[in-house]
């Protein structure tokens, strides 16, 4: 009997040990455990999404903002335990309701019903999200469905959405953003840690029907908004470039783009930036009118199409300019001159002999003059773009110092760009395999491949005085009240050649702006300096090119460069002089007088430029007929009065020196039309003369100078055909289509 009483006291004691051991261990060991799983099912946890940083221009222009949105989620846990502790009477279908949601919420916000229904299945989770990005109007709408309905389980959170003011404007360069809220590629993805800022949560005691304890519990951890960025790009200069790019890619059927990149050239700061065709930051993921054609016509499965549909759309979001290198061809021609004065190999007085071929290592390589450029000196080689000048030039300073400066200007690296998906060139990097042929073409710009971000970088530094920069887009990091964090200033990576070389460069290309393929480039009343180039992509099927130009403003104090290029024209025409400095000029024409960058001042222009017209009504015809001779107008009388009563063009307008001016007499009204002639491929005096003739006014525009002869009209504005006023001004556009390079 002992025994057994020891034997039974014996059992409790090791309970109680063993008992109080298991809540020692559950109360002192698990106790984090067990808190957060008790804190876990009496409090609900809501994010606070940051404000993601604005994106602006140079000048504060914001190009990428964040609009406030809400993110729409449900409960399952909330919806399952909602008739829990509740009378009998204020029960409810749970089935019937969960199938009222999922109706409701599919309609609205347009989610595959099912989905939601297989989401109300995890009951123990008490956050689903059914969509992000809702707009507030059709919150609001959720909204009045929850209170009319007595709806549990139905949540919405403040989000923020990115939104992009302009569209398509400098697409490439400020990219865009995933669902997350997440950068992907350009200044969103680079910028990422600065833009994105830190989430906030707010953290609520709540029962299992999701309504407030009866102790109060709230924790609150405020979101930390981005960080602002500036960007170098001025969006006014963006939107000039961008517009002459579209009509650049129309009119010569560009088959692989578009591209072009202006900078300043002492800071290397990108001005402006694009490709074309290019896409809506707003709706990244619908294909543009030309890659829809491509899609439209390509034959396939479903599977082939969708992988073609996403290959498509890659290649609208790269960046031509840091991600597909091409051979520069001529515009090199610029960095081998460089590379010669440095070394000391050519003066003035050195001339050349341009038969239209040079043989090297048992090759003829042409020159693009198959007939020669006879005797030359250096300038005119320049000029010219002779391949036989720059292969002598080549060898003259050898394979080895040619290679150095070839690594030295920074072809051989990455610039280092604050952009992501930047790709090296290509080319020999074997020293010992580049010999006297590979030193031969590389001269003027063939058989490599670099970007025409390491291009217009190289030569940039050729302008500015032989200073190798680095690109940036990014000028600065700002808060909300406008404080800079952070400023990204310029930085040098070497310097590459003399000053006394640069203005040597520059002097050349000035002088040669009415010489050879750079005609086209000419922008009245600035000093430009401009180098054309056209190379063959012979690693590609079909006889395909990639005309391009490279200019600099003004050329006698170089301030900003330009490059252009168009990739596989397939309009007829592929010379670089022919197709790429036309838009040069064209985009140099707005944004020279945006930038504030003085003008020239010659005769040429003072003879050429606008001039207002006067009010010569109430006037004798005799009196307004001296008066606008005076000021360099001819002119045209409707009627037999005496008296001038009316004016083609009115008070104020401006017309071209030498235009016509259509007095009416009589009481005589403006009522007739003249109908616009077609003055495509004439000459200037033929245009001149045809469109006074007609009783109208005309605006030379584009490679037109008195002191130029050969240039032809290529464009007019209005149409051929149209009725217009008398003397209404038809704007023309000239060009030379003799240029090669």
């Amino acid at each position: 009997m002992l025994i057994r009483g020891m034997v039974a006291m014996l059992v409790f004691v090791l309970l109680a040990i063993a008992l109080g051991a298991r809540l020692w261990y559950l109360q002192i060991v698990e106790a984090d455990k067990y808190k957060t799983g008790a804190f876990e099912q009496y409090t609900t946890e809501i994010p606070i999404s940051p404000k993601r940083g604005v994106i602006y221009d140079r000048n504060m222009t914001a190009l990428a903002v964040s609009a406030t949105v809400e993110t729409v989620f449900i409960s399952p846990y909330e919806i399952a335990k909602q008739n829990e502790n509740v009378d009998d009477d204020k029960k409810v279908d749970i089935e019937a309701q969960k199938i009222k949601i999922a109706d409701f919420l599919s309609e609205t916000l347009e989610v595959d019903r099912q989905e939601i229904l297989t989401r109300m299945t995890k009951t123990n989770s008490k956050y689903q999200i059914i969509k992000k990005k809702v707009e507030r109007d059709t919150c609001d709408k959720i909204r009045v469905f929850i209170n009319e309905n007595d709806i549990v389980g139905i949540h919405l959170e403040e989000d923020t959405k990115r939104y992009y003011p302009y569209g398509n404007l400098a697409c490439h360069v400020i990219g865009f953003t995933n669902a997350d809220n997440e950068g992907i590629y350009g200044v969103e993805s680079y910028y990422e840690n600065y833009l994105k800022g830190s989430s906030g949560k707010i953290v609520t005691a709540q029962n299992a029907k999701g309504k407030d304890m009866p102790f109060k519990y709230e924790s609150y951890v405020e979101a930390e908004n981005g960080t602002n960025v500036v960007l170098t790009i001025d969006w006014q200069v963006q939107s000039i470039l961008e517009k002459n790019l579209e009509i650049a890619l129309r009119d010569n059927k560009a088959q692989n783009r578009v591209f072009g990149i202006i900078v300043d050239v002492n800071t290397m700061e990108i001005l402006a930036m694009s490709t074309k065709p290019d896409y809506d930051l707003n709706d990244p993921y619908t294909l543009d009118e030309i890659s829809q054609g491509k899609l439209d016509a390509f034959e396939g499965t479903d599977e082939e199409r969708r992988a073609y549909r996403s290959a498509l759309l890659e290649g609208l979001w790269k960046n031509k300019i840091i991600t597909e290198p091409y051979e520069p061809g001529s515009t090199f021609k610029l960095i081998t001159s460089a590379m010669a004065l440095e070394e000391n190999v050519v003066s003035d007085t050195d001339t050349f002999y341009c038969s239209g071929s040079k043989n090297i290592g048992g090759y003829t390589i042409n020159c693009h003059k198959r007939g020669g450029h006879g005797v030359e000196n250096f300038e005119e080689g320049l000029q010219n773009s002779c391949n036989p000048v720059f292969m002598e030039l080549a060898e003259r300073v050898g394979k080895e110092r040619f290679y150095s400066y070839f690594e030295a200007y920074g072809l051989t690296e990455k610039t280092g760009i604050d952009l992501a998906g930047e790709v090296g060139s290509i080319y020999h990097t074997d020293i010992n395999q580049f010999n006297q042929t590979e030193l031969a073409v590389y001269s003027f710009g063939q058989t490599f491949k670099i970007t025409p971000l390491q291009q217009i970088r190289g030569v940039s530094a050729v302008a500015n005085g032989g200073k190798l920069l680095k690109p940036h887009i990014v000028k600065e990091l700002v808060d909300d009240d406008g404080n800079v964090i952070k400023t990204f200033d310029t930085t040098l990576v070497r310097r590459v050649n003399s000053e006394e070389t640069s203005k040597t460069i520059m002097t050349y290309l000035m002088n040669g702006i009415n010489i050879g393929s750079t005609k086209n480039a000419y922008v009245k009343g600035y000093n430009i300096g401009a180098k054309t180039g056209t190379s063959q992509k012979r690693d590609k099927e079909g006889n395909l090119y990639i005309g391009s130009c490279v200019a600099f403003a003004p050329a006698d104090d170089p301030q900003i460069a330009i490059l252009i290029g168009i990739d596989e024209p397939s309009n007829g025409e592929y010379y670089g002089g022919t197709i790429a400095a036309p838009v040069v000029s064209s985009v140099l024409t707005e944004v020279l007088p945006y930038l504030n960058i003085e003008p020239s001042i010659t005769e040429d222009m003072i003879s050429s430029m606008d001039v207002a017209v006067a009010d010569y009504r109430t006037l004798s015809v005799e009196s307004a007929k001296q008066l606008a001779s005076n000021a360099g107008f001819s002119t045209k009388v409707i009627g037999r009065g005496d008296v001038v009563t009316e004016q083609l063009p009115r008070y104020g307008g401006k017309i071209p020196n030498g235009g016509i001016v259509i007095l009416y007499t009589d009481n005589e009204a403006p009522s007739e039309t003249v109908t616009v002639p077609d003055v495509k491929n004439y000459t200037p005096a033929a245009v001149n003369r045809y469109l006074i003739n007609s009783g109208l006014n005309v605006k030379m525009e584009g490679a037109y100078r008195e002191s130029l002869d050969g240039a032809i009209a290529v464009k007019q504005s209005p149409e051929a055909g149209t009725l217009v006023k008398p003397g209404t001004v038809v704007q023309v556009e000239f060009r030379h289509m003799d240029t090669t390079d």
